[in-house]
């Protein structure tokens, strides 16, 4: 890791196990020199997806493909953090595993909240609202997240004129200082500020609306944030100041 007065975080939307699109973005955070990686969730096969399909054969496939994920990911060299998306089982047992606690990544302080809401499809991590507001607080840099925050630009539905994120991540938003970065809904990457918190969706690399896409997140010597997203296809940057 390089000695600098600021810190660069790749962040990488949800996977679904897209081998391919997975290793050409950390191959983008290793050219940007990232200081770690943040993985916001849904990262397996979509073997495991509705609780009604699982079998002992289905889990198997998905666990393995956790495996294969997480090689992937050590062999950049950095270090990183994952949450558990809505397709994930939500007791991943792993030591980047950020959900429920704070996990130090080159030197923040990421705190996990993984799982999608406040929709229950019959996936394998779903909660409700009160559920997440009931949860802790702890002071944290980064909140490593699934869901967006509702009613702004990082949750809306391609096809329906809908927002469908979590209004208890949006209230941890608004009382955070610091950045959050979350995925998804794979339509609608993009930045946007609530209150003192820059919030990232890093969008998806997996199926449906999947794409060589990831995100940065950038901590100065001073302090301050800024959020950028990149699509690999297109060669489109978004950056984004924290505003004062």
């Amino acid at each position: 890791m390089r000695a600098h007065p600021e810190t660069l975080l790749a962040v990488v939307g949800d996977v679904h196990a897209a081998w391919p699109l997975l290793d050409r973005v950390l191959q983008r955070a290793t050219e940007a020199r990232a200081d770690g990686i943040l993985l916001v969730g849904d990262l397996g096969s979509h073997d495991l997806s509705y609780v009604r399909r699982r079998t002992p054969e289905r889990d198997a496939r998905y666990l393995a493909s956790i495996d294969e994920l997480v090689r992937r990911v050590e062999a950049c060299g950095v270090p990183f953090a994952f949450v558990p998306g809505n397709h994930d089982l939500p007791d991943l047992a792993h030591a980047r595993n950020a959900d429920h606690r704070v996990l130090d990544v080159a030197g923040l302080r990421v705190a996990g909240i993984g799982g999608a809401g406040p929709g229950a499809f019959g996936f394998a991590y779903e909660w409700g609202e009160d559920e997440i507001r009931a949860r802790p607080s702890p002071p944290c840099d980064v909140l490593l997240v699934h869901t967006p925050p509702a009613r702004t630009a990082l949750d809306r539905l391609a096809f329906r004129p809908e927002h469908v994120g979590s209004e208890a991540i949006r209230e941890r938003a608004l009382a955070h200082d610091g950045v959050l970065v979350c995925g998804h809904i794979h339509e609608s990457p993009g930045v946007v500020q609530l209150g003192r918190c820059l919030c990232l969706n890093a969008g998806g690399l997996g199926a449906p609306f999947g794409r060589a896409q990831l995100g940065f997140v950038r901590r100065s010597a001073a302090g301050e944030w800024t959020a950028i997203h990149e699509d690999l296809e297109s060669g489109r940057v978004l950056e984004v100041a924290r505003a004062v």
